[in-house]
């Protein structure tokens, strides 16, 4: 690994590290589980949000300029759709509003990366679609941990070794390295703190007259240090990752 990237990832998450010589990265959508070589791939790792987790893949990935290849593998989650927002963003990018294009997922926003962020990825990663299966009927729904079945493990590990034979030169770019405070805590309080602010959005909805909820004002940033936003129909205080996904959130509740 290259002296000016010790210390990758920067980003916390749910993963494991391979051969840091690798160019192949692995992505398991949700909480799949299995067991393949490690010097088949540098970092194997799991998404289970089309917003905040893909934020962090995006942040890892491009803060190392080994990893050439990216497969996703694993079954889609339905609501989220986390497998489908990358590949969009893959194919599409995103566009003014920071959305992922095409993206079908519920809150396709990567409202912490900047657009050259979202470009490096694009350029330098070739992103590898396994996920199996996409069937609605048979996607993940409640976030279970889940076993790759015998014949999506062999599948992996062929592609695997495919890419690792393929081979691949190091992007020809320097590391490129942006701070996001707000995506520095673990996957579990980030996403404790998504779901609280859901909560919060909810249930004000839930208790309040309709003539108050139909309120022009938004959030209001109350500490960008300690990441507290204040809830605009009920005045309550509560902890985000990101200001402008909360509001993104908000608008998708209220059906806007």
């Amino acid at each position: 690994m290259d002296p000016e990237i010790r210390g990758w990832p920067f980003y916390p998450g749910d993963y494991v590290m391979g051969d840091p010589a690798s160019h192949v990265a692995i992505l398991i959508v949700g909480r799949g589980a299995v067991d393949i070589p490690p010097d088949l791939f540098c970092i194997k790792g799991i998404m289970k949000t089309e917003n905040v987790g893909l934020e962090k893949v995006v942040l890892n990935l491009i803060s190392n300029p080994m990893v050439r290849f990216l497969i996703v593998c694993g079954k889609e989650e339905f609501g989220h759709f986390p497998a489908d927002a990358l590949l969009k963003l893959a194919r599409n990018g995103t566009d003014g509003e920071r959305r992922i294009v095409g993206a079908m997922s519920a809150i396709p926003f990567l409202c912490s990366l900047p657009n050259e962020a979202v470009d490096r990825f694009r350029a330098q990663v070739e992103v590898v679609d396994l996920v199996r299966p996409k069937d609605s009927i048979e996607i993940v729904a409640m976030d279970p941990i889940y076993q790759f079945e015998p014949e999506r493990r062999d599948e992996l590990i062929d592609v695997a070794a495919a890419l690792k034979t393929r081979g691949a030169e190091r992007f020809p770019s320097e590391p490129l390295v942006i701070s996001v405070p707000g995506l520095m805590g673990g996957s579990d309080r980030l996403g404790h703190d998504l779901h609280k602010t859901a909560d919060v959005i909810i249930e004000n909805m839930l208790c309040m007259p309709s003539e108050r909820l139909k309120t022009e004002a938004e959030m209001a940033v109350v500490s960008d240090e300690m990441g507290t936003a204040m809830d605009p129909v009920s005045g309550i205080i509560f902890q985000v990752s990101n200001i402008d996904l909360a509001r993104r959130m908000r608008s998708y509740f209220m059906g806007e």
